[in-house]
């Protein structure tokens, strides 16, 4: 096509363009032979089959950025980032979060545009996307409160409410679009000492909310489901035994440096080989040398054993947080173009594996 003065014309037929679309004709037409089914037309579905996580039918793994909340992270960003993420950055798929504050405050409405502006984008971009609810606390008990002053209800843990996000998002249209994944509740936490000893597995009391979350969603559709444990999604002892019934359920983990003093065995430990029996998708890890939050460390004692010895070694899929420049460990410098330490690490991983 030739452009005149803004308009689109087509260029006067010839010899050499009609050879030229034979050529690109019978190119495209190997190409798209080479696609598996689904691949390429916006269509295809994630499904569970055992350990597995399938495309399509065919297994698949996923190794992505989680990207903050269009809301509260990412309000007056460009839809680009998507582009950037999938064909810069290598990822295949992106985690979008909503927390509770702008479900309880804003309308249902706007909410759900604003997601879809980038659930949109991100598929449009071929991405696969994990939709979360962004609760840190205990379903109809203690959750908590922002640390940086922020509002008291930002990751509230009201059951009702999480029911009605999961009931509108499942039923505003991702039910129909098996590219799109629900992480039913993010970060689950007893109480404000959860990470003593003494409190332990609570999956047996968790689980029965799971149970109503997922009911909630196969009203509508038949999309893999994220569950999680308590402690913040990284004590997954146990669970293997006792898995949630329904087809289609994969579970959280989330592992940052100085979790278990960054002892592969206690990661071991904490996981529990609950990859043998169904799929684990770490939807947050990372670290930050230049920090003093929790997740302190860098690529020498977490990022490489970790990638090394558990998300390739053990197959689990994994979606790094966090794809923005003030949410840490950031991979972003204020610029959003600049990868961090962090970004560098992530960016060459996804380069290198998803190939």
């Amino acid at each position: 096509m030739e452009i005149y003065g803004g308009e689109r014309r087509p260029a006067p037929p010839t010899r050499l363009h009609r050879r030229s679309l034979l050529t690109a004709g019978l190119v495209f037409l190997l190409a798209v032979a080479e696609l598996p089914a689904g691949e390429g037309d916006g269509s295809g579905r994630l499904d569970v089959h055992g350990r597995e996580l399938l495309f399509n039918g065919k297994p698949i793994r996923l190794r992505g950025v989680a990207v903050g909340d269009p809301i509260h992270g990412r309000e007056g960003r460009s839809a680009s980032d998507y582009e950037v993420i999938a064909k810069d950055w290598k990822a295949n798929v992106v985690r979008i979060a909503v927390h509770p504050l702008y479900w309880r405050t804003q309308s249902h409405d706007k909410v759900l545009t604003r997601l879809a502006e980038d659930v949109d984008a991100a598929l449009r971009n071929g991405l696969f996307v994990i939709i979360e609810y962004k609760v840190i606390g205990w379903p109809d008990g203690h959750f908590e409160v922002p640390t940086w002053g922020g509002p008291k209800h930002f990751y509230d843990s009201d059951f009702k409410l999480a029911t009605s996000f999961w009931d509108a998002v499942s039923a505003a249209r991702w039910a129909k679009d098996g590219r799109v994944m629900f992480e039913l509740w993010n970060e689950a936490i007893f109480g404000k000492e959860d990470w003593q000893p003494q409190v332990g597995q609570k999956w047996a009391a968790l689980e029965p909310f799971h149970a109503k979350l997922l009911q909630v969603v196969r009203k509508h559709g038949d999309n893999v489901v994220i569950v999680s444990s308590n402690r913040w999604s990284y004590l997954l002892t146990g669970i293997r035994k006792d898995l949630l019934k329904g087809k289609n359920v994969a579970y959280a983990w989330h592992v940052y440096a100085g979790h278990g003093k960054n002892d592969p065995r206690q990661w071991a430990d904490a996981l529990d080989d609950l990859q043998t029996v169904a799929p684990v998708i770490v939807t947050e890890w990372g670290f930050q040398k230049d920090t003093d939050r929790h997740y302190k460390g860098g690529p020498d004692d977490f990022g490489i054993p970790f990638v090394r010895d558990f998300l390739e070694a053990k197959g689990l899929h994994s979606t790094a947080w966090c794809w923005h420049p003030v949410l840490g460990p950031s991979m972003l410098e204020k610029d959003w173009r600049t990868p961090t330490e962090f970004g560098r690490f992530i960016r060459e991983y996804l380069r290198e594996h998803n190939r």
